[in-house]
């Protein structure tokens, strides 16, 4: 109980009780906005624009954005890169790749995030073999260098799929831009129940996180088993983005800006680190999805493609920020 009442946890939770507020008056707001304008529409539609098309689209944004950002801060402690992340690890492309098949293939749906989860698995595993390989430290440039060189050869294979089944051209090319347009509220449940597992075991190795940011041999020498804290907590952290881009298609970058960004301004253990992420990468991802369905409407401008233009100069601030920091 003390805890809680020291001057730097008053602050947390000030923080957070903030950041709680923005994220509701953000998605409310969205709730109004669009192409349809729900204000001179008849109450039955107006029912439907909201409830049945905006509201669980706010929700996956949300969802999807703590996600993202979330693994992003397991991924970049456990392989001590602060530049890893479902799409530099090869894992998004994988997942995508693996949601185009199951279309391809003419699968179930619930085929379709399995298939995600093992494929975007297996990209993880190829980028960390390969780069062990050529080195055992596991340097951030070794590590980013192999996963973009895999997630470019998944998506020269995703494009032969479509040039091989041109019917399927449109449905599988979503999947290469990222778009949480046509989510259902079985999408959002599903999402939220693993991210918020996912989140709940992650948070309770914060401790042995925070001792592994120390160094595999110091960490060891306190009781921490690497190699098995490694393995568990990489396929918890990468279970709940790779069901969301299964869903919503290549959304990248977001589990680096956000919590690096948040580290830029003040250095963090692990579990207010997450915290802050979870709820920076929700706010993040719902504001740019908002602009992305709104800024030229009736067009929508898919939701990737609207955080890579905006992230991509986050992400070369962050890698210049890194160089010079190991030149230091």
């Amino acid at each position: 109980m003390k805890d809680w009442l020291t001057p730097a946890s008053v602050s947390m939770n000030k923080q957070i009780s903030i950041l709680v507020v923005l994220i509701i008056i953000t998605g409310a707001a969205s709730l109004f906005i669009g192409s349809a304008n729900v204000y001179v529409s008849e109450p039955v539609q107006m029912y439907n624009i909201i409830f049945g098309i905006r509201l669980p689209r706010v929700l996956f944004a949300i969802i999807v954005g703590a996600s993202l950002a979330a693994s992003g801060v397991v991924y970049q402690i456990i392989l001590r890169n602060p530049m890893a992340d479902s799409f530099t690890l090869g894992m998004a492309n994988g997942a995508v790749l693996g949601s185009a098949t199951a279309v391809i293939l003419s699968l179930p749906v619930p085929v379709q995030p399995l298939l995600s989860i093992i494929t975007g698995l297996i990209g993880l595993a190829i980028v960390i073999m390969a780069a062990k390989r050529m080195d055992a430290a596991y340097s951030p440039v070794t590590l980013i260098i192999t996963g973009v060189l895999l997630g470019a050869m998944m998506s020269g294979m995703l494009y032969i799929i479509i040039l091989l089944n041109p019917d399927e051209t449109r449905s599988i090319a979503g999947y290469m831009f990222g778009s949480l347009a046509g989510t259902s509220y079985e999408t959002v449940s599903v999402t939220a129940v693993l991210t918020a597992i996912s989140a709940v075991i992650v948070y309770k190795y914060g401790r042995q996180l925070d001792l592994l940011n120390l160094g595999d041999i110091r960490a060891f020498s306190l009781g921490v088993k690497v190699g098995r804290l490694r393995l568990l907590l990489l396929i918890t952290a990468s279970i709940p983005p790779l069901v969301a881009i299964s869903f919503t298609g290549l959304i990248a970058l977001v589990g680096i800006i956000v919590p690096q960004m948040i580290l830029y301004f003040k250095p963090l253990l692990f579990r207010p680190l997450l915290i802050y992420s979870l709820l920076y990468g929700a706010l993040y991802v719902l504001i740019i999805d908002t602009i992305g369905r709104t800024i030229a409407a009736p067009l929508q401008i898919p939701t990737g493609v609207m955080v890579m233009i905006s992230a991509v100069p986050i992400f070369i601030f962050l890698m210049q920020k890194n160089m010079l920091n190991r030149r230091d």
